[in-house]
């Protein structure tokens, strides 16, 4: 049969598109050994829901799990795709994928029945190599795929196809093992005319042998020892689960919802259980929401031995400190800003006006930017989150649509924690391009750095201030330790990802801490002090924001190597966030980077213990922040009688336009 693809690919090869792979003979469902699909009716097209049973949760398991098939991975149709086949199929993927291998069934190729039963999720399965220094040529591979451009015009920043999953062949004759692959194809793809979908999931793939070379005895080591080989605990599957949803969320919107003994749950959406019918499922590991295309989404993990099923989480007695009146003090804010405000023109229209050449550059690159592309390259190998920039152009952010404008949601959960005694402080953190305006346009916005970009920021809080709500104020501090990155080993953001770098969130964690220890109450909190120390770790990893550049582009950026400062108890335990602490912690996924995910116990949570010498109760959102409430509440408004403080810490950029309304709280009437 590959005889036969070979003759016909060579056929058909240069001639304006309709390449004939042979037809496959019946529909082959793709499936794995230790992963079952178990919601009714799913289909990756048309589905919202996706529940997959895993039964040997390896992280090679795991990831086929989240990705094979995954409704969340489609991409709508650019604007302007070709319908018709005019495709140039005569040498696909720079040579990386044997020519005369190609073919559109599975039978076509030489794997045994056991090896097509475990296929290797090829994406989060080469991020996993390139964070142990071992992917080797196989980012070359994906990215020679995904910039197949098939002598057409590029699609509107995306990909027409990527490879979906690998296949290790066992070598005949002392030779090396073979990888094979599995080349998806966006479904509006037709410039190669009718392609085959022979596992019938309306999605078209091929199939073929990777050269000889890209897979190395080094990525081979580690797929077999530690990607495929090794079986992760309920915490190594719960940390895996975070990494996931963090690193799906500037796409999808996505967070983790904490899992109840039976989901659906009560408070999971209609159209969800609809679509679900009666099926239910008991104790799930992970379930995760999105809402990438205005509608609420689910992915939900069963996983053996994943500690799911609503759990209590182990919990020691809380600390009681003496009662007192909150004690907001929003003036200092209120100051800088107001001297802010003098410095440039006395009102914030006549500071806008000032900046208007580098917000037209702003808008110019969102304009010339396709629309799917969420990543805008700058200098110095600076990579920025287009919601970000969106925000600095977004203008008045109190002028935005009722259920947009965060001021009056802001205040209202701060009136309702101190109706219960609980002290409030609101953290925005600065969107990246705010640090490193010059990094997004070396000329034309070489002389911003310093400056303040986005004033309506400013004015948000001296809004907030004047409402009664204070804020620790991260710009000023940020923009004065810009200048020292020079000597820094790091920046204070991660140069290809949404988020800080340790210098960045250890700076928020040393201003919070401060503000911490000025309350009355600290000198109680002060008395039960703990000492921890810290220690230095690195790893490796891709940022958030590589995979969302156009796909030619995709392979400039290696990963990065980064450092963080990991957290250290007294005897020796790296630090552990605690549930019942009367600090609360409250934000997204800025609250999560270093401490759930990554090198993990050296999150900004961690250093604000360090600092106050007290451990704190960490609650992540990583939907973004103006839900984090949400999970707060989750656990009953009588938990927080043992709070003295929420810290509610959240990107700047979610302040305006986010992804779902602000909701008005839901305990109001409650005492």
């Amino acid at each position: 049969m590959r005889d036969q693809a070979l003759l016909i690919l060579i056929a058909c090869a240069g001639c304006g598109g309709h390449v004939s792979w042979p037809r496959p003979q019946g529909t082959v469902p793709a499936t794995h050994a230790d992963v079952r699909t178990v919601s009714p009716r799913y289909h990756r097209t048309s589905s919202q829901v996706l529940v997959r049973e895993v039964d040997r949760p390896t992280r090679a398991a795991l990831d086929w799990a989240a990705y094979h098939g995954n409704f969340m991975n489609a991409d709508p149709p650019p604007e302007g795709e070709e319908g018709g086949g005019k495709g140039d199929a005569s040498h696909p993927f720079g040579g990386m994928v044997e020519l005369a291998t190609l073919t559109g069934t599975v039978k076509g190729t030489p794997l045994t029945d056991d090896e097509r039963a475990h296929p290797l999720a090829f994406a989060p399965m080469v991020e996993f190599l390139s964070a142990h220094k071992a992917a080797g040529g196989l980012e070359d591979l994906a990215g020679a795929v995904r910039s197949e451009s098939w002598g057409l015009p590029p699609a509107g920043g995306l990909a027409r196809q990527g490879v979906a999953e690998g296949f290790l062949h066992a070598g005949g004759g002392g030779q090396p093992p073979e990888l094979w692959v599995k080349i998806e194809f966006q479904p509006w793809f037709h410039a190669l005319g009718d392609l085959p979908d022979e596992d019938g999931d309306g999605v078209p793939e091929i199939y073929g042998r990777v050269r000889a070379g890209l897979l190395t005895a080094d990525a081979l080591k580690v797929i077999r020892s530690e990607y495929t080989g090794k079986v992760l605990g309920p915490g190594e599957v719960k940390a895996w689960a975070h990494q996931l949803a963090s690193y799906w969320y500037p796409s999808y919107n996505t967070d983790l919802v904490p899992p109840p003994k039976v989901w659906p749950a009560a408070d999971t959406e209609a159209e969800i259980k609809k679509e679900l019918g009666a099926a239910t499922f008991t104790a799930p590991a992970v379930v995760m929401r999105g809402k990438p295309q205005g509608k609420p989404t689910y992915n939900v993990f069963l996983v053996e031995g994943g500690g799911g099923g609503g759990e209590e989480v182990a919990r020691g007695p809380a600390l009681a400190l003496p009662p007192g009146a909150p004690r907001a003090r929003p003036q200092a804010v209120i100051d800088v800003v107001t001297r802010e405000l003098g410095d440039h023109g006395g009102s914030f229209a006549s500071w806008s006006n000032r900046l208007l050449p580098f917000q037209e550059g702003v808008r110019t690159r969102l304009r010339t930017t396709p629309a799917k592309v969420k990543a805008i390259a700058g200098g110095k190998g600076f990579l920025f989150f287009r919601h970000e920039l969106e925000y600095v152009v977004g203008g008045d952010l109190a002028k935005q649509a009722p259920g947009k404008t965060p001021l009056p949601f802001i205040v209202e959960f701060k009136d309702a924690l101190a109706a219960r005694g609980v002290d409030f402080l609101f953290v925005a953190v600065p969107n990246k391009v705010e640090i490193y305006p010059d990094r997004l346009d070396p000329k034309g916005a070489g002389t911003m750095a310093g400056e303040v970009v986005a004033p309506f920021g400013r004015k948000l809080l001296l809004d907030l201030g004047q409402a009664g709500a204070e804020s620790v104020d991260l710009l000023p501090a940020f923009l004065a330790e810009r200048p020292k990155d020079d000597g820094a080993r790091e920046t204070l953001y991660q140069v290809q990802d949404t988020h800080w770098g340790h210098r960045g969130l250890e700076l928020a964690a040393h201003l919070v801490a401060e503000r911490i220890k000025q309350y009355p109450w600290y000198a109680a909190l002060a008395k039960q002090g703990r000492r921890f120390s810290t220690k230095e770790a690195t790893f490796r990893r891709h940022g958030d924001l590589t995979s969302r550049l156009p796909p030619g582009a995709q392979g400039h950026y290696p990963p990065e190597s980064l450092l963080a400062h990991q957290v250290v108890a007294d005897g020796g335990a790296l630090y552990e966030d605690d549930p019942e602490s009367p600090v609360v912690l409250l934000g997204d996924s800025f609250t999560g980077v270093y401490e759930l995910i990554d090198c993990q116990h050296a999150g900004v949570s961690a250093h604000i213990a360090r600092e106050i010498g007290y451990p704190v109760d960490l609650i992540t959102d990583w939907g973004g922040g103006p839900n984090a409430r949400k999970t707060l509440l989750r656990r009953g408004v009588e938990a927080l009688a043992s709070k003295r403080l929420v810290v509610w810490m959240m990107t700047a950029r979610d302040l305006y336009h986010y992804a779902e309304d602000w909701e008005p709280l839901k305990i109001a009437a409650a005492k």
